[in-house]
């Protein structure tokens, strides 16, 4: 992927690897609070490629041109979720997924991925990976 969004940036672990493996830029966005924000960069402050954006999911969207991919993991809540997809989707051109598909304690998760693309998710990942989800757009 030559751009990628993440939803939901935290403490950067994620953000860490999506940084090492896209030389484009790769947009973290996540409203931070307390000192989370000097912690993620902290972690992924050198990347050359990082645009941090401090601010919800669907106020961000409106600073991001459309990219290859949006790894959605954010707000876990049903109503969030698919608020994150309806914003994303538009501007996604390759891949959407996301991350707790199988998580005990979000089950918005999956529900809302199963309903906006039913038959088209799939799931992915074992290990410290399980739980991810991704829909190919084109």
């Amino acid at each position: 992927m030559q751009s990628v969004v993440e939803v939901g940036s935290f403490y950067g672990r994620s953000a860490f690897t999506l940084l090492t493996a896209c030389n484009g830029p790769v947009y973290c966005i996540d409203p931070w609070s307390g000192n989370q924000y000097d912690s993620f960069m902290d972690q992924c402050g050198h990347f050359p490629n990082l645009v941090a954006i401090r601010a919800c999911s669907p106020a961000a969207a409106e600073q991001v041109p459309d990219v290859d991919m949006v790894f959605v993991d954010g707000d876990h809540e049903y109503e969030a979720v698919v608020a994150d997809i309806e914003t994303w989707l538009p501007k996604t051109r390759k891949l959407l997924c996301g991350h707790d598909y199988d998580h005990p304690r979000c089950p918005g998760v999956r529900r809302a991925v199963d309903e906006i693309f039913a038959d088209r998710v799939v799931p992915a990942g074992r290990g410290h990976l399980a739980g991810i989800w991704m829909v190919q757009l084109g």
